[in-house]
């Protein structure tokens, strides 16, 4: 009776240290693949308006390009990156213009290479960010965008 006991606590252990190491990998991939697509787009010139928020593997695309093919160019590129397993693209084609926060989106695109579950628009030097993290991951991330010195950070996130 006790060894069927030992024995049941012992599956149980187990299969709750595969669960949390599971979720421990999957974020640690997230944060890669989002760490990936952000050096993507500092480089080509169709993801000038784009933004990522990736969850569980599964890449969400917004913002904006100026044509239906580059639309369709920054799609197969998410595709195509290790650990990616699905791609929702709400992209919207309109006019991309780099301004004058251009160097401020870049700074933020680099903090933002640590949080997979966050997006950020820059725009008149205000940052929006939007997605979700836990208390702690939050304040870690307002403080780093708050360094960039930013007009204004708006905080349109669910914290956990």
């Amino acid at each position: 009776m006790i060894k069927n006991k030992i024995v049941s606590l012992k599956v149980v252990v187990t299969s709750f240290l595969i669960f949390v190491l599971l979720g421990c990998s999957q974020k640690k991939t997230d944060t890669a693949v989002k760490a990936d697509l952000l050096t993507k787009a500092k480089s080509e010139k169709d993801f000038a308006g784009v933004r990522f928020i990736v969850e569980n593997g599964v890449v969400t695309i917004s913002g904006e390009c100026p044509s239906e093919k580059s639309k369709s160019t920054v799609e197969s590129t998410v595709k195509g990156v290790y650990g990616v397993k699905n791609v929702i693209n709400t992209i919207t084609i309109a006019p991309v213009v780099i301004g004058t926060d251009h160097l401020l989106k870049q700074g933020v695109d680099s903090v933002l290479k640590k949080y997979a579950t966050v997006q950020a628009i820059v725009q008149d030097s205000i940052i929006t960010l939007e997605g979700k993290l836990d208390n702690k991951e939050a304040q870690q991330l307002t403080t780093a965008i708050q360094s960039l010195k930013p007009r204004a950070v708006e905080m349109k996130m669910t914290v956990q």
